[in-house]
């Protein structure tokens, strides 16, 4: 690591990635002090409840905001967001969420002078339009057609320009639909979670895309893996141009259906039953859903990192036995 780090503010702290990262964190750097901040407090946090501190408070306020980041957090995770599905049923909050709540942190950490360490999570969302081409790189041009990549466009903008002012040491990473979720949330790339999810507990699902749709994923263990790499990595190997593209795998709908049923099947055989009792996948296309998961990018090439080591996920039958595992 190339700082000291003594304090670290996470945003979002309470969801799925925010309480992973914290408890990962706890894991290998012990006598970092973490600050968590949510609107509400999850049951995720409960294990670690008594080695972080938590404030309840809303980052699109700027004066909450600026109370939260005092002289001594010199290392942000900036996870806080509203995603895709909530913010197009509700453009004014996921301004305020995904565009407000990020300038008012940047902000704050300006304000503050001492240029902390600046993690940013940004989206496959931010590709799209007509003429986008299947397969994205890290140069390729952004014009996303959801307001959700909209801000996180802007986002990365700004992540730019406050790190070439100096007022803080930037870096992002564009990540695929982040799987295993523990729960649905009102992102669109949802489906991937939840047709693994759902049928491994017994459930049946509707899958809302159809067979053949196709979009970059990587698994919660691997998304942890790289904002830890991110926080530690020395920011001027990233040039002034300080988001990547995360690294992906990219299955089908069908084949996720396939590896599900595939996975059960090695889970039964570990545990030496008959069968692993699953849900059944069907496939109907949502009107809601498929018409904005068909202007995302299906391969996501990352070339930037894997030149700086970030990690990446084999398949996604590992990512389903891993899960299973758990």
């Amino acid at each position: 690591m190339h700082k000291n780090i003594n304090r670290t503010l996470i945003t979002g702290g309470s969801g799925f990635l925010g309480a992973r990262i914290a408890l990962r964190l706890l894991e290998e750097e012990p006598d970092t002090h973490l600050l968590l901040t949510d609107q509400v407090y999850s049951s995720r946090l409960d294990a670690i409840r008594d080695r972080i501190q938590f404030v309840q408070g809303d980052i699109s306020d700027p004066s909450f905001t600026r109370k939260l980041v005092s002289p001594e957090v010199n290392r942000v995770f900036h996870l806080a967001s509203l995603v895709s599905g909530g913010a197009e049923q509700n453009f004014e909050l996921g301004l305020r969420v995904n565009v407000y709540a990020t300038l008012n942190l940047l902000e704050a950490c300006r304000l503050q002078g001492n240029r902390p360490i600046f993690v940013f999570t940004s989206s496959i969302a931010t590709f799209g339009g007509k003429d986008m081409p299947p397969e994205v790189t890290d140069w390729t041009f952004q014009h996303p057609q959801n307001s959700y990549g909209v801000a996180k466009v802007v986002g990365e903008q700004l992540l730019n320009d406050y790190t070439r002012k100096l007022f803080i040491d930037g870096r992002g990473v564009r990540f695929p639909a982040v799987i295993v979720r523990d729960v649905p949330n009102t992102a669109l790339s949802g489906y991937a979670s939840n047709m693994i999810r759902e049928p491994l507990s017994g459930t049946d699902y509707v899958c809302p895309v159809p067979r053949e749709t196709r979009i970059p994923l990587v698994s919660i263990k691997t998304a942890v893996a790289t904002l830890m790499a991110l926080g530690r990595l020395e920011g001027t190997l990233l040039g002034d141009f300080r988001t990547v593209n995360g690294r992906g795998i990219s299955p089908s709908a069908e084949e996720i259906a396939t590896a599900v049923q595939e996975g059960a099947k090695k889970a039964a055989e570990r545990k030496g039953v008959k069968e692993y009792t699953i849900g059944r996948i069907t496939f109907k296309p949502d009107p809601s859903v498929e018409p904005i998961i068909a202007t995302w990018p299906k391969v996501m090439h990352a070339e930037r990192a894997e030149k700086l080591g970030l990690p990446a996920d084999t398949d996604i039958l590992s990512i389903i036995e891993e899960y299973l595992a758990v």
